[in-house]
């Protein structure tokens, strides 16, 4: 972190293993927030056609925070679930304990 407490734009921060949960979750809200702006202009159309309050989808794209099943629904609204499901498909790897 710098002086003000913030963190300075580096190549790591890039890297999402590096940032604080907290950052991650602003970052994929805003890389959201610019996928529902192409298709859906306004936070209230994209709100209503997922099911969530305007206020409820605002607060998400300011600050990342959202319920895990109504962060499930605005991934399928813009379209993104397949790539959900590809994060947890079974592979032939495994870890041991």
């Amino acid at each position: 972190m710098n002086e003000k407490g913030s963190y300075m734009q580096t190549d790591l921060n890039k890297d999402y293993s590096f940032l604080p949960s907290p950052l991650v979750a602003k970052d994929l809200a805003k890389r959201i927030k610019v996928i529902r702006k192409k298709k859906f202009k306004t936070q209230e159309l994209f709100a209503k056609h997922i099911g969530l309050t305007h206020a409820k989808y605002a607060r998400f794209e300011k600050t990342g925070n959202i319920q895990l099943p109504d962060f499930i629904e605005v991934v399928k609204g813009i379209g993104r679930v397949d790539e959900l499901q590809e994060l947890f498909e079974s592979s032939a790897e495994v870890i041991g304990w």
